[in-house]
């Protein structure tokens, strides 16, 4: 079994896709649905439907990989200068990630890890 979407409640899919695709800048087709949107990005799709964020999103969060730590380092100052919400900084050795909020407090995470080599986190 793979992985092929993620899902998530928010109040304004307008907003959101605009929060994902151009300060988290998240690539592929948009397509609009009669309940939000959904983003392709090859092997996962990425839908923000019109709905209720659930009340605690425990551990839950997004991560999207990037290809080393001075990227990282790079994005994490184009975010704050935007005003992004940061809520967590790792830069150590081997690992460099920033944890930021998107417009319904969920979690994304901006990361490399130099212990992976498939580009993911």
């Amino acid at each position: 079994m793979r992985l092929d979407h993620i899902a998530l409640a928010v109040r304004d899919p307008r907003a959101s896709l605009s929060f994902y695709r151009d300060i988290v800048e998240i690539d592929g087709p948009v397509r609009e649905e009669e309940y939000g949107f959904v983003i392709e990005t090859g092997d996962v799709s990425f839908t923000l439907f019109r709905g209720t964020r659930p009340s605690s999103a425990g551990d839950f969060h997004i991560g999207a990989s990037l290809p080393d730590a001075d990227a990282v380092r790079r994005r994490r100052g184009e975010l704050l200068a935007r005003g992004v919400v940061e809520l967590e900084w790792v830069d150590e050795p081997g690992y460099v990630s920033t944890k930021v909020a998107d417009p319904d407090d969920y979690t994304v995470e901006l990361s490399w890890d130099e212990k992976r080599t498939d580009g993911r986190p």
